[in-house]
């Protein structure tokens, strides 16, 4: 419900540093630098293999390099003069992020050039140097990680991760039950084949055995195995193909029936945290419009007027809201999330918006409420034609005093009673 975090909020509001950070040709810019860099680092690891440092390196190198290092050095720059107060800076996990990177290629690119130029060492024949240089030269694939940048350009990779992760205690489930299957086979066989030539040379141990099983029947083809194995002993074919056939099942099951089920089940969260997100920002700016704050109170009055304005009636038609219902409902609507109080805030707003959409399924909670609200109408109903009543009865005595008859106390008082 809060307002989502966007950097360009502490950024100024003119100059030119901030224009060029929030231009979206910019970001696009440095993401396509940033998997350039990202394929020239295969190329420099495949045919730049003459020198362990840049400045022994042939000249197309050193360009390159010194090209990469200027751009995320001139970018981080800009993104650093665009914010107003310097501080908020290092509160953001990108700009820290880009900021360890890049300090990283200054120092391998530009500082040791210079050590290295100054001291005028011989660096073909220093050994411990050379250890030294080639763990400095392993710091380039750190830039790797500048790769990060897609998950925040592309939310299907966030959906991807968040999937994975949520799948782990399930995949470490299921890592679990292979376990026991290959080491139940592993001494199944280890005592089958005792003794033989064919033990010797597949289950000469327990871990060997669980070894080969492991290795031929999850990760590799196993055809070749199961052919000279069953070659020398036919029994031994359907006993391995039967443990195979459960890995494969097992695999299977894995991969079909729980990672795809788990990123169906995040997708559908994502996309509900999103449209949250979405009706939340719209509405806070309509609010806006009319003076509401995002900590103000609103009363029964204010819930009405909301509702009546156009842009307002749009948003919630948009979600799957059918306004008639809504509009009929809105003092009962506004009296569940008040719970006894006379104002609501923001998020009751939203929650009240979201829970009225006709998508929604009906829950053991959502049939209590309807029973809630049918006796409050009830109530209402049957305060309501007392009050007419009595009133009635109030009018007929003082028409029957009017014209002299007077008027039974008893059978009124009787009545009131019975209404009481």
């Amino acid at each position: 419900m809060k307002p989502p975090y966007n950097v360009f909020d502490y950024y100024h509001d003119t100059g030119c540093c901030q224009h060029i950070a929030k231009s979206i040709y910019f970001e696009n810019l440095s993401l396509a630098v940033v998997m350039i860099n990202a394929l020239w680092i295969a190329v420099d690891t495949d045919l730049n293999t003459e020198a362990t440092i840049l400045i022994n390196s042939p000249l197309i190198f050193q360009v390159m390099e010194n090209v990469f290092c200027t751009y995320f050095t001139g970018e981080l720059a800009i993104r650093f003069v665009a914010f107003q107060e310097k501080r908020n800076a290092f509160k953001d996990a990108w700009f820290v992020f880009d900021l360890g990177l890049v300090t990283l290629m200054i120092t391998e690119t530009w500082v040791l050039t210079v050590i290295f130029l100054v001291v005028d060492l011989d660096l073909n024949s220093a050994g411990t140097g050379m250890s030294m240089l080639r763990l400095i030269k392993l710091v380039k694939l750190i830039r790797l990680s500048r790769m990060a940048r897609l998950l925040r350009s592309v939310p299907e990779l966030v959906i991807i991760v968040k999937g994975l992760r949520f799948a782990s205690r399930s995949v470490a489930v299921f890592f679990m039950l292979w376990g026991m299957i290959v080491y139940i086979f592993a001494v199944l066989l280890r005592q089958l084949t005792d003794r033989t030539q064919l033990g010797a040379t597949f289950f000469p141990g327990v871990l060997d055995a669980m070894n080969t099983l492991l290795l031929n029947g999850v990760f590799a083809d196993s055809a070749v195995m199961i052919n000279q194995m069953a070659g020398e002993e036919w029994w031994m074919w359907p006993l391995l193909v039967g443990f195979f056939a459960l890995v494969s099942l097992t695999l299977m099951y894995m991969l079909v029936g729980v990672l795809v089920d788990v990123v169906g089940v995040v997708a559908t969260s994502e996309k509900e945290g999103m449209a949250v997100s979405h009706i939340a920002s719209q509405m806070r700016v309509e609010l806006q419009k009319m003076g509401f704050k995002d900590d103000a109170q609103i009363s029964l009055q204010d819930f009405q007027n909301i509702f009546m304005e156009a842009g307002v009636v749009k948003i919630v038609q948009e979600v799957g809201v059918d306004v008639v219902v809504l509009a009929d409902m809105l003092d009962l609507t506004f009296e569940q999330f008040a719970k006894g109080g006379t104002s609501i805030r923001f998020p009751d707003l939203i929650d009240a918006v979201l829970g009225m959409r006709g998508t929604n399924h009906a829950t053991v909670k959502d049939c209590k409420e309807q029973i809630r609200i049918t006796k409050t109408i009830i109530k209402d109903c049957f305060e309501e034609f007392s009050k007419e009543v009595l009133k009635e009865m109030g009018n007929m005595r003082g028409d029957k005093r009017n014209s002299g008859g007077g008027g039974d106390d008893s059978s009124d008082s009787e009545v009131e009673q019975m209404l009481e």
